[in-house]
């Protein structure tokens, strides 16, 4: 939840460029009120305290002070999210406790600018399973929209929305900024990030450009040993150690440029270019390693390379009374992985020894978005938002576990009907077309109704081969699948007072189904029999349904120097996509049963006295299956995987002017997230994750000659906590698994100036 604060004269200064969202005691500490950020939300602009939404909104100033760098650095702040994460680019989102990693479309929609920027199903193929992390750096802001946004966000918003909001070029003024910060982590090593960005109006009123970069190169903090080659459980004895594998580096730019040729008419082109590169996977093995010594037993290096590269054309064009709005896109996002399969293949074959083994994979993603809407903006009663949308996904997918070098040599070709151990392909298509539209009527200066509606149609089709001795010799099979249908939303707000207001949701969200990853018969035949699914679910599985009630209030009180916003739920959902893994090591995804999540949020913020601001949010989800899930130990009642019940967060910040050119402040922010399991199996060792909390400060000062100054420690007290359970890329044994964790203690410095 983001608020300004504003001083009686309003005046903000006029060295730095402040965006209109941002907190401005930046310049003036001495706040009377809290103000709501202007967010578009609704595909409009609109204070946030206004929109019937359930939502938190956090400006790129706010996202700075608060030391926010990633995706689960987000999921701290804001109440009903969670993020499931084994690294920088490898998160699963989840709001509202609609968690799955079953299926070809995210729960949850996640978007910058206009651009849809979610992984397809391939992604979860090969455990990234998710989305990349965006530099915030040079972010006007961060919004997370809770409960589904299908009407006019689109079909992976059945749980909610994420939504970055890029800063925009200026064709007016002239902007520069350049910020460094050095930091140490406990367990780790040395960390850098250096940022930049200059915008330059090149035509005065009619043409700017704006370019930032940014690079960050991160030590790790958790070190690898070999494996005991006599058994697969334990390291190597006589090993060496290699320290801070966990190594994380990223760079990369953003240009943008307007053309404004009239008052009426924008015309902005971007690209994104993103690199990062994982030295290993962020996890350690939980046997023989434990949280309390947390290590890597594995033999291969697991280096992880991503590239993305986004760009975008968006024209604005606003006529007497609607604006039209085009936005055309195109995504890519490239992945090549290694994988160290050495435990796999001595626990299916039992070898006498364990023989360094690596898997090797490779996937690209590349789509296509044109999204057109007008939005109406003349006055009266009646409002109106109507627009179409085209998303196409092309997501090839390559990976292989070849015999290693001397592999036959030392074990006396154990296999000699196979020319490898796995070698598979998959190429994967998405067609989604939709037409949406959602009206709005004043029936009385205090009550208004909207309603909203998407309809749409999905085609997917795959073909995949595979052979080798895990693949049970060669194999190849094609499959489709096609969804249409519609999504409503329907929503009543009143006005109690100027500050007040209360509302009622209804709406449905929609996942697309699509054609089944098929099991070896080979393989599998028996155990995939036992499920007694039809043929035709093992071919594909179909879409998933959710309705979602809600009802919310957004409140001002004492002279708007409290603020209270709150929000209960509940959601029923229906055919639920499910993922069921083998014992053979291969899963499938079908339809099993019914599920309720049911909760509320509540966010507070506070202006005691002017120089001091409260703020906590704190979000309770019960989620669970609603009946038993065939060939899985789940069963009805069951809480649904990686939903913690409770997550809260607290912070305070002081702000006082130092002397005639600087401001100082003192920031403490404290987070908690619940324990939550990880499996539906009570029985396996690895079902359930403990839940942690995490404490944050920051002190420093800003200055009015440009120069601004801060100390912090991010985990202050180095608190352990388990964040991803990940499913393997070649297989999961019931014996060892990988768990992601959190960051230990980091303390640095970071130095900015601008202009």
């Amino acid at each position: 939840m983001a608020y300004a604060q504003t001083s009686p004269s309003g005046d903000v200064g006029k060295k730095k460029p402040i965006p209109a969202a941002i907190d401005q005691a930046a310049e003036t500490p001495q706040a009377t009120t809290l103000q709501g950020i202007v967010v578009t939300a609704a595909k409009r602009e609109q204070d946030i305290q206004k929109v019937p939404i359930s939502m938190a909104a956090y400006s790129g100033e706010q996202l700075e002070r608060q030391g926010v760098n990633s995706l689960t650095d987000l999921a701290r702040m804001a109440p009903a999210l969670t993020v499931v994460s084994s690294g920088p680019g490898s998160n699963n989102l989840i709001i509202r406790g609609i968690s799955s990693s079953a299926g070809s479309a995210a729960t949850v929609g996640y978007y910058l600018d206009d651009v849809p920027i979610a992984a397809s199903s391939n992604a979860a193929l090969l455990s990234t399973r998710g989305v990349i992390d965006p530099s915030v750096f040079d972010i006007e802001r961060v919004e997370v929209l809770r409960g589904p946004q299908g009407t006019i966000y689109g079909s992976s918003s059945m749980g909610g929305t994420i939504k970055y909001v890029t800063n925009q070029p200026d064709a007016n003024s002239t902007e520069a900024r350049i910020k460094t910060d050095l930091s140490g982590t406990y367990h780790g090593g040395f960390n850098g990030n250096l940022n930049g960005v200059l915008n330059l109006p090149l035509v005065q009123d009619k043409v700017g450009l704006r370019v930032s970069a940014y690079y960050r190169n991160d030590d790790g903090y958790i070190d690898r040993y070999p494996i005991d080659p006599k058994n697969y459980l334990a390291a190597d004895p006589n090993g060496k150690k290699k320290d801070n594998v966990n190594t994380f580096k990223t760079y990369g730019t953003r240009v943008a440029l307007l053309i404004k040729p009239d008052d009426t008419l924008t015309i902005t082109p971007s690209f994104i270019y993103q690199y990062s590169r994982l030295g290993s996977p962020f996890t350690y093995d939980k046997v023989p390693a434990n949280l309390q010594n947390p290590y890597q037993v594995r033999d291969i290096d697991e280096t992880n390379v991503q590239k993305s590269t986004i760009s975008n054309l968006a024209i604005h064009k606003q006529f007497r009374s609607v604006e039209l709005m085009s936005s055309t896109s195109y995504f890519t996002r490239d992945v090549n992985i290694r994988d160290d399969s050495s435990k796999v293949i001595n626990y299916f074959f039992g070898l006498p020894s364990v023989y360094p083994t690596t898997m090797y994979g490779s996937y690209k993603n590349k789509e296509f978005t044109q999204e057109v809407r007008a939005t109406s903006t003349f006055d009266g009663p009646f409002q109106a938002i109507v627009g179409a949308f085209y998303h196409n996904v092309k997501a090839p997918l390559e990976s292989s576990i070849p015999y290693p070098a001397g592999f036959n040599q030392t074990f006396n070709t154990p296999f000699p009907n196979y020319a490898t151990m796995y070698r598979g392909t998959r190429h994967a298509d998405l067609d989604e077309y939709a037409i949406f539209g959602e009206v709005s009527y004043n029936i009385t200066d205090k009550l208004k109704a909207s309603a909203g509606l998407r309809a749409f149609e999905v085609k997917q089709s795959f073909a995949q081969t595979g052979d080798g001795l895990l693949n049970g010799g060669p194999s190849s099979v094609k499959s489709s699948s096609k969804d249409y249908g519609s999504t409503p939303k329907y929503t009543l707000q009143y006005q109690l007072s100027p500050d007040n207001m209360i509302y009622a949701t209804a709406s449905q969200g929609y996942r697309p189904g699509g054609p089944n990853n098929p099991a070896p018969a080979s393989l599998c035949g028996t155990e995939v029999a036992g499920l007694g699914l039809s043929q035709s679910q093992l071919n594909k599985y179909g879409p998933d349904y959710l309705w979602n009630y809600e009802l919310g209030m957004k409140t001002a009180w004492l002279d708007r120097r409290l603020m209270v916003n709150a929000s209960v739920y509940h959601i029923d959902w229906s055919k639920v996509q499910q993922q069921i893994v083998l014992g053979c090591g291969y899963n499938i995804t079908a339809n099993f049963g019914n599920a309720v999540s049911q909760g509320g949020e509540l966010e507070v913020k506070f202006l005691p006295i002017s120089a001091l601001t409260l703020s906590a949010g704190v979000g309770y989800t019960d989620a669970h299956l609603k009946s038993n899930v065939p060939g899985t130990p789940a069963k009805n009642g069951d809480r649904l995987t990686n939903v913690p019940r409770l997550s809260a967060s607290t912070s305070a910040e002081y702000r006082r002017r130092v002397n005639a050119d600087y401001n100082g402040f003192v920031r403490a922010d404290v987070s908690y997230v619940g324990n939550s399991t990880y499996l539906y199996d009570r029985t396996s060792p690895f079902y359930r994750r403990g839940g942690f909390a995490t404490t944050n400060l920051r002190i420093g000062v800003e200055g009015r000659n440009g120069f601004d100054i801060s100390v912090y420690a991010t985990n202050l007290f180095d608190k352990r906590g388990e964040t991803d359970l990940p499913v393997a890329i070649s297989a999961d044994l019931p014996t060892t698994r990988r768990a992601a964790l959190n960051q230990p203690r980091t303390i640095g410095l970071t130095v900015q100036y601008h202009y």
